[in-house]
Formats: structure tokens, sequence, C-alpha cells
């Protein structure tokens, strides 16, 4: 009965990382470059096991309840929003654009970029877009349509070249970690490397969430929830029983 108290507990505890997890996806869904989180997807049955103990008669950790995968995050490139305003970039392909960070570089595929006071290319967060030779400058003669930025990512006014993004890739994302609104830092001693994508000007990478999708399981969550919570009851109520408080 106890373990079956554990597994419900477990239960409830996966249930509502889920809804969580999907809560923080939906509302991310409008932000440029957002990559959304994923985690193990697993039935209720299997989140309910039944009460079975291990040939020894000692229950095992996995009998008692239930694991879930810590979460990570889906770098899928998501679709291409066309704006045609000229601080607008997304990358196709594989990689990051380096951002000058309090602790450190970050990365982001964010491309919404802004002009400071004092003319450094930022991020929608204020933070400074790192190009190849230091932070990104604008000249004094240049103005924001006067920029024109090339497919690997050279930015050019007034025909004059004055900086190059800073772009690039890991072997494995899963090094990365959140570091805020579309930005991931990157951890242990991971060591980027130059990425071979491709600027696209006047345009943004739109998250790629499914709002549909993170809507269905906020939905399954909050059933799973509800059926944990229902058992829960239901056990303690037993226990109440057993023990004579009720």
């Amino acid at each position: 009965m106890i373990s079956g108290l554990y597994s419900a507990a477990t239960a409830m505890d996966a249930a509502t990382r889920r809804h969580e997890m999907a809560s923080e996806n939906l509302a991310n869904v409008q932000m440029p470059g957002h990559r959304r989180q994923v985690m193990s997807q697993t039935t209720f049955d299997s989140l309910m096991p039944p009460l079975s103990g291990s040939s020894d008669g000692v229950y095992t950790s996995k009998q008692l309840g239930t694991a879930t995968d810590p979460i990570a995050y889906d770098f899928t490139q998501g679709h291409f929003d066309e704006t045609r305003r000229s601080l607008d970039l997304a990358l196709s392909g594989e990689g990051f654009m380096t951002v000058k960070g309090p602790d450190g570089p970050l990365y982001t595929r964010n491309g919404s970029l802004h002009v400071n006071n004092d003319r450094q290319l930022t991020t929608i967060d204020n933070l400074p877009m790192m190009g190849v030779a230091g932070p990104i400058v604008l000249p004094a003669d240049a103005t924001t349509e006067s920029v024109e930025i090339s497919r690997d990512g050279r930015l050019y006014s007034n025909g004059q070249e004055f900086g190059q993004l800073a772009l690039v890739q890991f072997a494995d994302n899963s090094v990365l970690a959140p570091a805020g609104a579309s930005l991931f830092a990157a951890t242990g001693n991971a060591i980027p490397q130059p990425a071979a994508v491709e600027v696209l000007q006047g345009h943004l990478e739109l998250s790629n969430t499914s709002s549909i999708d993170e809507m269905l399981n906020l939905i399954s969550a909050s059933r799973h929830q509800e059926a944990a919570q229902k058992a829960l009851n239901t056990i303690a109520e037993s226990i109440q029983r057993r023990i004579g408080l009720r």
C-alpha cells in the first residue's frame, strides 16, 4: 500500500513537470528562435505500475515509483518569417549567433537585433552581439536601414564592411544550458566551432513550438494529475481505515 502511495505521488510529480514544461513552451511560442523543452513521454499506465515486488520480495526504486528524464531542448530548426526589417536575421542550418553575456559568451538563434546608444548591435535584451573581432559597432555614418548583411554574416554600410557575425556550432547541443529567453550558455569544457550556416537578412526564425501540440500536452498532463490525485486520495483513505482513523 505504501508503494502504491509512492507510485501515485511520483506519477503526480511527473505530470506536474509535464504541465510546467508545456506552459513554458506556450509562453514562448511567439519568441523568435525559441527552442521548445522536451521530456520523455510516458503513458499513465506506466506511471502507475501494478503493485508487484521483485523475485526476492523487495521492491526496487523503479517498481516503487516513476522516474522522468531531465528536461532537454529540441534544437530542430523553426520556420522562417519574412519581415523585411534590415536588422532581423535568421540562420539556415545548425549554428548560433554569439552574444556577450555578463558572465561569458551566450548563444542564440533569435535574430531580432537592435542598436544601443553606443551604436553597438545588440539583442532585444541589450546584450552586445559578438563579431569575430569583438562586439559589433555601427559606423558613425551608418543607419539601420543602410546595413546590409551577407549570407556568410558580413556586415556592410554604404558598401564598406564593418564587422562579421561570430557564427558557431557545437558537436553536441546537449552541452547547452538555458541562460534566458532564447539564450544558451555552454557547459563544461564545450568549445564552439565555426558554423557553416546561411544568414538570411530580413527574416526571423520562429519558435519551433507548436501551440496545438502544447495545448494537447497541457490537457494530457492535467488529466494525469487528476488521476494521480484521485489515486492518492483513495490510498490515503484506505490507510486511514486500516489504522482505525475512519
